[in-house]
């Protein structure tokens, strides 16, 4: 009887030590993000024709490699990265930066006559803009930077309308991925902005040549 016992109360100990154990080993749940374009620029309920003839291609979009990938990254120093290892994005990262910039810079020249899809998309484009990201990251204080170079081409890829860069930093406004990504989401709607004006300045200079 006391064997039985004490094997009894040996077997139950194990359990328990197992699911301690198991306890302390579990990893913390990952936490998804996704970058989010700006506020709709005109009413929602409100029709804007667009031109067939202008239609501007946005991409191909080009980042640093270090920042190619699910885990979201950021800077302990200036030369040293630090990788989330449970703040993850939701889906690529390049993709989710072309998402952005396609909705703002659509909303922003709506009014203007002119669509804004995707690279590579069936749609024959009037201009082609590639972007490239030289950095997308933010520092240990939680302040953010993002550089970024861009070209206007005109629709057979072999005129080069226009040249451009842009710096964008953005103070830091408190903790956590969660704020980080919201301060990634408004320097890539600074930088549409810059695009959407610079489009809007090469339509209005040089479309009537074109077309």
């Amino acid at each position: 009887m006391k064997q039985k016992a004490a094997l009894k109360t040996l077997v139950l100990g194990n359990i328990l030590m197992a699911l301690l154990l198991t306890a302390c080993g579990s990893s913390p749940p990952a936490r998804f993000y996704a970058l989010t374009p700006m506020p709709p620029q005109i009413s929602e309920d409100k029709t804007i024709l667009h031109d067939k003839n202008k239609i501007i291609a946005i991409g191909p979009i080009e980042i640093p490699e270090y920042l190619d990938r699910a885990e979201i990254v950021t800077r302990a120093k200036e030369n040293q990265l630090m990788i989330s290892e449970f703040d993850l994005w939701g889906g690529s990262i390049k993709m989710e930066i072309s998402r952005v910039l396609v909705e703002n810079i659509g909303s922003l020249l709506d009014r203007d006559g002119l669509a804004v899809v995707a690279w590579k998309t069936t749609m024959p484009e009037s201009y082609r803009v590639p972007v490239i990201l030289y950095r997308f990251d933010a520092v240990q204080d939680g302040s953010l930077t993002l550089r970024a170079q861009w070209a206007v081409f005109d629709k057979d890829g072999k005129s080069l309308l226009s040249f451009q860069e842009a710096i964008v930093t953005k103070p830091a406004k408190g903790s956590g991925y969660d704020v980080l990504v919201a301060l990634m989401s408004e320097a890539l709607g600074d930088l549409s902005k810059a695009i959407a004006e610079n489009l809007r300045f090469i339509k209005n200079n040089l479309v009537i040549k074109k077309f």
